[in-house]
């Protein structure tokens, strides 16, 4: 409380000084005012000013968590009004973005993956914030992770306010059932397989219990990373092309499309429908702490039954490790008090609540002796996930190339094409559409 008094005294403080002393300002070096970066949100702005926050995920534990913040951002500063929306991942976002950027309603603040970093920083949409970053006292606190997933051509456009890393989850009880040691998760591809064999439980031909949980739909977050552990390269990013026609990325795909093949799945959505593994009807998920944070939401009764693993491996291990990060418009009129809305987000406590309440990454470096202290069990697993996590490639055709993957992946899942066919016709229409940039 002391320490929100004080730095609303030193607000109030900064507001009379701008409004008596003027002259003190930088200025472009013709006339107009150029305010520091890192100013608070009081300094420079006069009367009420509105932020617009796009944020990409429809989680609704993740909404509550930011809607908090928000709330009590504007109650700690009456002038801000913060209008947040969400939206979903993929192709709503990129056509979302798109819409407002093209009719100059750009939103202030945008959360939105690593995919989207190279095509909106190269267009001048995202707000290079080298310098905001460079005078913000709290730089040295934050994880060099969270800098890397968010800088392009040499600069920082952003900060990750979640770094993610899925890993493995398994039911100790369904190990244990079947036959399997509930300490011993499986280690690599041949392993996997063996145990989705023994945990799957069907009535007649239709599977009550999958062994092993993976989508068969929006399925770039399976094939992506078991690609990778197969060694394939998947994006050539010297030549700019993709490059997922090779023997390593069709072998990949045949390999998860036998889970289908064999009748070893619950048919699901990624992002849509509910995991089989979250309502208890498979044994084996790769899951992220947005899931861990999903399944303590729901209070399941089985939660202490639950292991965790880094994740299998052929050539090495590799997870997909999607990154959220906090952008900041080129085109908005209100940059300094964007900034200090990051700045509050990526204030300890409300990093610690994003921990709590959404299943974020500790991203900064003062709580990672807590975040192993609350989560005894799952924090190990998760950092030593954050070694093997790699997200989409930053390329400036990221949303072609994610749905690229989802076309193959569904054509095989669902029988329609083997895998070597449906790679090269994704390689061919991906072909076609970057060629049209």
């Amino acid at each position: 409380m002391r320490k929100s008094i004080k730095k609303i005294v030193l607000l109030l403080t900064a507001s009379i000084l701008a409004a008596g002393i003027a002259g003190c300002k930088n200025t472009d070096g013709g006339g107009s005012v150029k305010e520091d970066p890192g100013q608070s949100a009081s300094a420079t702005s006069a009367g009420q000013v509105t932020l617009t926050f796009l944020r990409a995920g429809t989680s609704q534990n993740v909404q509550q968590a930011y809607e908090e913040l928000i709330a009590a951002y504007e109650k700690e500063h009456p002038n801000i009004k913060i209008e947040y929306e969400q939206i979903g991942f993929g192709e709503e976002l990129n056509t979302k973005l798109n819409t407002m950027y093209a009719s100059g309603m750009a939103p202030d603040l945008v959360r939105a993956p690593i995919s989207t970093i190279a095509e909106r920083a190269s267009r001048g949409q995202y707000a290079n914030l080298d310098s905001y970053i460079e005078n913000w006292q709290e730089k040295d606190n934050i994880i060099p992770t969270a800098y890397e997933v968010a800088g392009y051509q040499g600069s920082r456009y952003g900060i990750g306010i979640d770094i993610g890393a899925n890993f493995l989850f398994y039911r100790k009880d369904m190990f244990a059932e079947a036959g399997l040691d509930p300490e011993k998760a499986p280690e690599n591809w041949d392993e996997l397989l063996e145990y989705a064999e023994k945990l799957t439980v069907r009535d007649g031909d239709t599977v009550t219990r999958a062994g092993f949980a993976i989508p068969t739909s929006v399925g770039h977050v399976t094939f992506i990373p078991f690609a990778r552990q197969n060694g394939a390269q998947l994006v050539d990013l010297e030549k700019d092309i993709p490059a997922f026609t090779d023997e390593k990325s069709v072998e990949a795909l045949e390999y998860l499309s036998s889970y289908s093949k064999e009748n070893l799945i619950i048919p699901y959505i990624f992002n849509k429908d509910d995991c089989p593994f979250d309502t208890g009807k498979a044994a084996i998920r790769y899951g992220d702490m947005y899931a861990y944070a999903s399944l303590q939401a729901k209070e399941v009764d089985w939660l202490d039954q639950v292991g965790f693993a880094p994740g299998v491996g052929k050539e090495k291990i590799s997870s997909f490790g999607g990154s959220q990060i906090m952008f900041i418009s080129e085109e908005s009129k209100h940059k300094e008090e964007a900034w200090e809305f990051m700045k509050y987000l990526f204030e300890d406590e409300n990093v610690w609540k994003l921990i709590e309440g959404a299943g974020a990454a500790p991203v900064k470096l003062s709580l990672q002796d807590r975040y192993i202290e609350k989560y005894p069990e799952i924090g190990p697993a998760f950092l030593e996930a954050l070694n093997y996590a790699d997200g989409m490639p930053k390329v400036t055709w990221a949303s072609q190339f994610e749905k690229a993957m989802d076309m193959a992946y569904e054509e095989v899942m669902y029988g329609k094409k083997d895998a070597k066919e449906a790679l090269e016709d994704a390689y061919s229409w991906i072909m076609r559409e970057i060629g049209n940039r």
